[in-house]
Parts: C-alpha cells; sequence; structure tokens
C-alpha cells in the first residue's frame, strides 16, 4: 500500500511515495475567467502561471499548508499595502509546481505555507515563475457569500466558501455581483481545478514567432522570447527553412515580441532595448552573429542604414526596481549606427521625419509583391488578393552559427584603461 506523503484537502497537494502521483488544486478568479476564452474541464491540458496567495487568520475550508523553498526576486521594490506595509516578490516552489508570492517579510530557503494557487494574467515580466502544467482532473464552482460595507460597496467575505462539482467550467459573466434585497448573496466567485502534474507531455522546445522581416525571397523569423531565428527561403517549393540557436540571452516572454529583426543584404539585423547584432549568411548556409552595439532601442532599416528611434514625449513606466518612474524624451530621438558600431545623432529633420514614418510593428512585414507576413505565434503570409497562407515551420533543418566575440582587452579603444589595471612585466634584474 502507498503511504501518503502529502496532505489532501480543498486547495492541497497530493502525493503517494510509491506512484509520486501529485495533483494540485488551483483556483481560477471569474474575474480571469471573464477576461480571456480559457474555460477548464476535465481531461484538458493547461498550463498556467500561479501565485501563492496566504489567508489570514480566518478559518477557510478552501486553505491549505505546503512546504516550499522560497527565492527572492533580487532587486525587485516591494509593493506598497496600506493595512499590512510593504510585500515583497519572491519564487516558490516545491515537488512539480513553481509560484510566485508576495510576503510580508523578506525570507530565503524552506518555507510553510497556509493558502491556495491562484491564476492571474501573464504580465509577461522577467520575474514570473515558469508556468505549471496539469491535466483537469476535476472541476467544482466555488461560491462565496457576499456582504455590504460600511461604504455601500460589498465585499467577499472570507471561510463562507462551498464548492459544487461539475463537469466543465461554466460559462457566463462571473463578476457580476448584484447584491439582491435581502443583503445576503452566495455569488460564484470562480473554479477550483485539480491538476494532474505527472500526466502531461514533456515540454519541448517549441519555436513561437513574435517578429518577422522580408526581403526579396527571404523572410527572416525570431522566436518571441528564446535566441532562434528562422530563415525562409521562399524561392524554393515548398519554402526552405533554417533554423539558427544564436548566442543571445533569453528574454521574458513578453505579450508578441521581445526582439525585431530587420532583413537587409543577405541577412539581417536584429535590435532589442539592450543591443543590436548583425547576422550574415554566407553562400553556403552559415550565419556569422556579431554584436556591434550594446546600445538599443526601436530600428528602423532606410537607405541601406539602420537607425535606432527613441522617445519624442514624457512618459511613465514600471520599473522593477524603483516601480513606477517617468522617463524624460531622448536627448537624440534618431541615431544612426555607423561603419564603427557607434550611433550617431541624427540632427537632419527631413531625415529624422523619414526614419521615423518607416517605423512598423515588429511582427508585420511587407513584401514588394503586397504581400504582408505576419509572425504570431506562428507564421502566415497575407497576399493582395485576400489569401491567407500558413507557413509549416516544423519541417526544418539545423544551421550552423559562426559568433565573432569582440575582445574587450585587445580593443584600441580600451588601451589607456588596459594600462593602468594590467601588471608591468618583471624587470630584468642589473648584475652587479
Amino acid at each position: 500500500m502507498a503511504s501518503s506523503i502529502g496532505s489532501s484537502s480543498a486547495w492541497g497537494v497530493t502525493m503517494t511515495a510509491e506512484t509520486a502521483d501529485r495533483t494540485l488544486a488551483v483556483f481560477f478568479p471569474g474575474w480571469v475567467l471573464d477576461d480571456r476564452s480559457l474555460a477548464p474541464a476535465v481531461g484538458d491540458l493547461v498550463e498556467e502561471i500561479l501565485t501563492f496567495s496566504t489567508t489570514g487568520s480566518t478559518p477557510s475550508p478552501c486553505s491549505d499548508t505546503v512546504r516550499a523553498t522560497a527565492r527572492p526576486a533580487f532587486g525587485h521594490t516591494p509593493l506598497g499595502d496600506p493595512e499590512g506595509g510593504p510585500r515583497w516578490l519572491l519564487e516558490v516552489a516545491g515537488d512539480g509546481w513553481v509560484a510566485a508570492w508576495w510576503s510580508d517579510r523578506p525570507v530565503r530557503g524552506r518555507v510553510e505555507l497556509t493558502g491556495r494557487f491562484v491564476v492571474g494574467l501573464d504580465s509577461g515580466g522577467s520575474d514570473d515563475p515558469a508556468p505549471v502544467r496539469g491535466r483537469v482532473r476535476r472541476v467544482r464552482v466555488v461560491e462565496q457569500r457576499l456582504e455590504r460595507t460600511g461604504t455601500g460597496g460589498v465585499r467577499i467575505v472570507d471561510g463562507t466558501e462551498r464548492l459544487t462539482e461539475v463537469e466543465a467550467t461554466p460559462h457566463r459573466l462571473w463578476t457580476n455581483w448584484d447584491m439582491p434585497s435581502d443583503d445576503e448573496q452566495f455569488i460564484e466567485s470562480g473554479v477550483l481545478v485539480d491538476l494532474d502534474l505527472d500526466d502531461v507531455p514533456t515540454t519541448g522546445s517549441e519555436f513561437v514567432a513574435g517578429a518577422v522581416s522580408v526581403d526579396g525571397p527571404d523572410v527572416w523569423v525570431m522566436d518571441r522570447s528564446n535566441p532562434v531565428l528562422l530563415h525562409v527561403d521562399t524561392a524554393s517549393a515548398p519554402p526552405r527553412i533554417v533554423e539558427y540557436l544564436l548566442p543571445l540571452t533569453i528574454e521574458p516572454p513578453e505579450d508578441r515580441w521581445t526582439r525585431a529583426v530587420h532583413a537587409h543584404g543577405g541577412g539581417c539585423w536584429i535590435t532589442s532595448p539592450y543591443d543590436v547584432f548583425r547576422c550574415d549568411r554566407a553562400g553556403d548556409g552559415a550565419l556569422t552573429v556579431e554584436r556591434v552595439c550594446t546600445d538599443g532601442g526601436r530600428g528602423v532599416v532606410d537607405a541601406e542604414r539602420l537607425f535606432i528611434l527613441g522617445s519624442l514625449y514624457p512618459m511613465l513606466r514600471s520599473d522593477r526596481r524603483h516601480g513606477v518612474v517617468r522617463d524624460d524624451p531622448d536627448p537624440h530621438p534618431v541615431r544612426m549606427l555607423d561603419d564603427e558600431g557607434r550611433l550617431i545623432p541624427v540632427d537632419d529633420p527631413a531625415t529624422s521625419a523619414r526614419v521615423r514614418a518607416a517605423a512598423r510593428r515588429a511582427d508585420k512585414s511587407s513584401a514588394a509583391d503586397g504581400t504582408e507576413w505576419v509572425a504570431d505565434v506562428g507564421l502566415t503570409a497575407h497576399s493582395p488578393d485576400g489569401t491567407r497562407r500558413v507557413v509549416e515551420l516544423d519541417n526544418r533543418s539545423r544551421g550552423s552559427v559562426r559568433w565573432i566575440q569582440s575582445d574587450p582587452f585587445g580593443d584600441p579603444a580600451n588601451a589607456d584603461i588596459m594600462a593602468l589595471i594590467s601588471e608591468p612585466p618583471p624587470c630584468a634584474r642589473s648584475k652587479d
């Protein structure tokens, strides 16, 4: 008989020692169900980013205690809580799962938490935990009681949960919290889904198209997050596709793209907010990759040159270290990459206006014949006559990559620094 080494309750994690069966109960709030088409049903395979929400002192039938390892999101500003003070972002990991957790105190290492796993909306940030995959084994509708507040609003009362098992998530408007005249109502606040963490296929290295650019028969497609570049040769039938694994960083999977690609001259530029890379394809299909600049921004190719665009107006943005901060306009809104890899300010108003007018979305590119190529998970070609063609990207070969790395120690521009930090050669001892 298998011995239990975990606990099982409404929100719990269950595992047996001999079979290592793992089941995770996850709450899908109604506002999340309203915001997207996801409606989990028994048998579905789901993949979600989770947050662990700790419960207060009120006893609840829908809470459990789990043990995990906590790791802080180093350098991330805490959130302000008017009632509970600051909360720090941590990542907590258990057996087969990982989740975000906003803690009221800094902590790392082994922790014991009481609460529940909750699905939210993906932020696409670098601090998001890895998604948890599982097969839906049970779906239960969660009802909670509403009560009026002193300000005339309504709130959910903790510890009043009622669970009703169903085969699939009901399709309805979940966030309609109309209060009846009797001052008490149970509302359906979401669904509790039991996920089997073992009955899932192994995660593969799936290509997710995020950016595209076309130049003649050459179509370049960049992965949304991973440093994977595809070259699609549309001159052959069917198109010949070669995959290149680039020596670039893995970026957070933003909503659409993290890098942009700009086809030009038998190769392409790859731009991001942090750097610029040049990729040149040789006659044998090998790709040469070189970082040409450690500054970046939104790129535009015009008149055989790469330009980097900056902001024209002040704005507010979210900074992981400082929270919401003000960004002033760039002193040079348009810069050109010269032959030495330097970004030179463009002062000519006509050139600046022409370059800015040529800016486009990174996930769309128009060919000379009017065909619009779109990178959105997959790759599609929209012809001027209205036809739409999906390009199958799975049938591809692996291309070779030559990485040209700069040598900062041998760069003549750094000779003055090297002279200060280099140890002089030992002097020959004179003979008496």
